[in-house]
């Protein structure tokens, strides 16, 4: 039995379909999005896990290049729909076990005037660098996120006008590790780079054409931002300008099958049996695997398409995490002491001295191992942001790239093991956090990577980027070169998210790309003008 039909229907709410799916109301449709999980915002996720009133950023903690995204300026979601931010003045510390930190600030001279205390050499060359290849990242890089990957070479001939276009694409071949040698000759400075990589950026030191996110690190303008309230503030914004355009959002409806009907899709099949009809297009937010494997089924699909989606290869890394409810602030009172920097910083990074550890706790995670050599990345919202708390209390969390299977274990013994793990991390963020005692946590939780994949279906094996950010699974050929146009081999279905270019690199940047692909498949029109 048919119980509704709708223009468009959109699976999953993140960001990328509330995007899609107001850009599509401003066309006149009648689209709805259909949410598994009782949150709306997908990684955009703020949870009381703690204690009730202490908000935990359980994913993505920070938004980014806001000001010159296209999105937030034709979706009017800074000025129409009640969005506030606050810019912490350091975007990150690393703290030495001297007592000793070196801080990436959000102005050019804070971080020159913090790399000069360990290097005069490298602060001279973060600024060149700086200097080099801020035009490319502003007016090529960034917008390049904004298009269809297949306009690469457009891409392509915007460095080639530019001087320094040849050594940028040489550079970005390059993995993190290696731009870093060759930019500079601290191990600080190199170690303060390379503990940005894995998070937040989700790429490993040693990844082939990593060196594009030491490069967006060094000479961007990404501007990074806490939302007031917490991240899920910002879902609430894309929530309301999608509403506001006609959209309409169900929650907890899972959708378990997309239904197909002379080669088209043609609607889907809710968890419950109820039978909804698309008129126009079925749009997945959700992975590939569980959008084709699962909801389409193999049988509606070429087998070689079938084989290249079980083929994507997912992170080959996961989170824990350690969520903190304090009376005080996290204070790191020695490093400090020493710079007032680490203090206003927006997340401090803590375990490496030297960009051999990150060598070593490759090595670790890749033999399934928790890594010894891990490297910690500390955030206290609540410094910046009292509204993520009860007045006059914090909330802190600690990110930690780690397998997703540890080994000779299963998935679940996560389940049993994240309580010693989070003791044994604690013990290490001690060490730097001078008043991370017993009196001032009244609530500590690990959220591990088997609840990770639980929590978040779409993250197979607890993989947070869902397609490994290497080169084969980039640009037009993310997450595989069927896929990459947001087109799909059946008719009607596109396919957005995280697992699509640009990946994670800007907000809504495949919801963006996709209404480009559908606004000319349906030849819609909408009052908008496209920056």
């Amino acid at each position: 039995m048919v119980d509704q039909e709708w223009d468009v229907i959109l699976i999953g709410a993140g960001q990328n379909n509330f995007a899609l799916g107001t850009y599509l109301g401003m066309a006149g449709l009648k689209t709805v999005i259909c949410e598994s999980r009782l949150e709306n915002g997908g990684r955009l996720a703020s949870e009381e896990i703690t204690i009730p009133g202490y908000w935990h950023n359980t994913l993505s903690y920070f938004q980014d290049n806001r000001e010159t995204s296209p999105v937030w300026k034709e979706l009017n979601w800074d000025n129409g729909h009640h969005a506030e931010f606050v810019s912490p003045p350091v975007i990150s510390s690393l703290l030495l076990p001297d007592g000793s930190s070196i801080s990436h600030h959000q102005t050019l001279a804070g971080t020159i005037k913090s790399i000069a205390k360990f290097s005069q050499r490298d602060a001279q060359s973060w600024r060149e660098t700086y200097d080099k290849f801020n035009p490319i990242v502003r007016d090529a890089l960034i917008p390049y996120y904004y298009r269809l990957p297949q306009a690469h070479a457009e891409f392509a001939r915007q460095l080639e006008s530019n001087p320094a276009g040849k050594e940028f694409q040489r550079l970005c071949q390059l993995s993190p590790k290696q731009v870093a040698d060759e930019l500079f000759e601290s191990e600080s400075v190199k170690t303060l780079v390379l503990s940005q990589m894995a998070i937040p950026r989700g790429v490993a030191a040693d990844y082939e054409a990593g060196g594009v996110e030491v490069l967006k690190l060094i000479a961007g303008d990404a501007k990074p931002e806490l939302a007031r309230g917490g991240s899920h503030s910002i879902a609430q914004v894309l929530q309301r300008a999608y509403v506001r355009n006609g959209g309409q959002i169900r929650a907890v409806h899972h959708v378990e099958k997309i239904l197909v009907e002379n080669g088209r899709a043609a609607g889907v099949t809710l968890r419950d049996g109820r039978e909804w009809k698309a008129r126009l297009a079925i749009v997945s937010n959700v992975d590939p695997y569980s959008t084709f494997i699962e909801m389409m089924g193999e049988d509606k699909l070429p087998n070689t398409f079938a084989a290249k989606i079980k083929s994507i290869e997912p992170d080959e890394f996961s989170y824990f995490q350690v969520h903190l409810a304090l009376k005080a602030p996290v204070r790191y009172a020695i490093h400090e002491a020493n710079d007032a920097a680490v203090g206003q910083a927006m997340n401090v990074n803590i375990g490496p001295e030297k960009p051999d550890d990150f060598d070593e706790m490759w090595k670790e995670i890749r033999a399934g191992e928790f890594p010894q050599h891990a490297c910690l990345h500390a955030i206290c919202p609540t410094v910046f942001d009292p509204l993520q708390a009860p007045s006059g209390k914090h909330a802190a969390s600690l990110f930690m790239p780690v397998p997703f299977q540890l080994k000779g274990k299963k998935p679940e013994d996560w389940v049993k093991l994240k309580n010693g793990f989070m003791e044994s991390v604690l013990k290490i963020w001690r060490r730097y956090a001078t008043n991370l005692t017993d009196a001032n946590i009244e609530m500590k939780v690990a959220m591990d990577p088997f609840y990770i994949s639980g929590r978040w279906p779409n993250m197979r094996r607890g993989s947070v980027w869902v397609a490994r950010k290497i080169p084969k699974q980039m640009g037009k050929n993310r997450p595989i070169e069927e896929l990459a146009g947001y087109r799909t081999p059946i008719e009607g279905l596109y396919q957005v998210g995280v697992a699509t270019h640009p990946a994670d690199a800007v907000i809504a940047g495949s919801g963006r790309n996709a209404w480009q692909v559908i606004q000319e498949d349906l030849k819609l029109q909408t009052t908008q003008t496209t920056v």
